[in-house]
């Protein structure tokens, strides 16, 4: 089926007659590609089943809104981590940062890969990505334009090095497999009251009718921690509710690693997300609504948390793992 991604159609080379893949690249093709067989046919009202259901996990509170609540993973994340955190990056104003500046502009050179015609090296191809975003005149241009030219030379460089070993260890997209990168998704939920929404790194496949076949893949340039699997579950609700069919396989790609993780879509994955999201909304209203006390949950993100300072529990945490200087 050329519309999805299969082990029939992920074969061995990156589209182009005799080209062989590195062992890493077959290593990550290996993990991503999904043989027919176990593909999943899901029922056609899947979609308003949890519809439904997530509506129901929420009516008693959603009248309490007096403007709707935009749900990202962000937000869930934050609510399920230290609360204090959550409200503190709520009442501060958005900072772009270089290592976020890395992340954005390695994106930006994996989207254009796959529009561009092929030959660019990894060089060539940041300096058409830092092109592209200093000349949208958004938050992130701006940043990059305030810089001294020796911080952008570094940041193209280290951007360059980590395209390049994602070149080295993810397979080449062929056009066979339907790549797309930034695809949004956004649900509404009790006529918009709260939103959910979601834009996912880069997808492989498509479904076939109700039988999954897309790939959801986030693309990491740090290290791997465990929420990254509640993100891309998230993610798969998401898919669900707008397109009707749940995503194959979730994966994260570790560029720096040049190793995947991934895990197979079922129900009960599916279930597990509306759970978890669904009390994380609640907890979201009553924090918005003044109505419940920030949870301070300690962690390696007190090093640079805005309120660490006048936060006990975080402070005692850094004194007992050496004032920071642990993970």
């Amino acid at each position: 089926m050329a519309s999805v991604v299969t082990s029939s159609e992920l074969g061995t080379t990156d589209g182009g007659p005799g080209t062989s893949l590195t062992p890493a690249q077959k290593a990550t093709l290996d993990l991503i590609r999904l043989p027919n067989e176990e593909r999943i046919t899901h029922a056609s009202n899947l979609a308003a089943q949890i519809e439904l259901e997530l509506e129901r996990e929420t009516i008693d509170f959603v009248d309490r809104l007096d403007e709707p609540l935009w749900i990202s993973k962000r937000q869930l994340h934050a609510v399920n981590s230290c609360e204090a955190l959550y409200e503190a990056q709520e009442e501060q104003s958005f900072e772009w940062r270089i290592p976020m500046t890395r992340g954005q502009i390695f994106h930006k050179c994996v989207e254009l890969s796959i529009h561009l015609p092929l030959g660019r090296t990894a060089s060539e191809l940041v300096d058409e990505a830092v092109t592209s975003i200093m000349g949208r005149g958004d938050g992130l241009a701006e940043f990059l334009l305030s810089l001294g030219d020796v911080e952008r030379a570094e940041i193209r460089s280290e951007v360059a090095g980590l395209l390049q070993t994602f070149f080295d260890t993810f397979p080449p997209l062929r056009s066979a497999w339907h790549p797309t990168t930034e695809l949004p998704r956004k649900v509404l939920l009790h006529q918009g009251k709260i939103v959910l929404q979601g834009r996912f790194d880069l997808t492989l496949g498509r479904p076939e009718e109700l039988t999954a076949g897309r790939v959801l893949i986030e693309l990491k340039t740090g290290r791997s921690v465990p929420h990254h699997l509640d993100d891309l579950r998230f993610y798969a609700l998401l898919e669900t509710l707008v397109v009707g069919v749940p995503p194959a396989l979730l994966a994260s790609f570790y560029v720096d690693a040049g190793r995947v993780q991934v895990e197979h879509v079922d129900e009960d994955l599916l279930r597990s997300a509306i759970r978890r999201t669904a009390e994380s909304i609640e907890r979201l209203v009553e924090l918005r609504l003044g109505q419940a006390q920030a949870h301070k949950r300690p962690s390696g993100a007190c090093k640079w948390c805005p309120v660490a300072e006048s936060c006990g529990p975080g402070q005692a945490w850094l004194e007992e793992t050496g004032n920071g200087r642990v993970w």
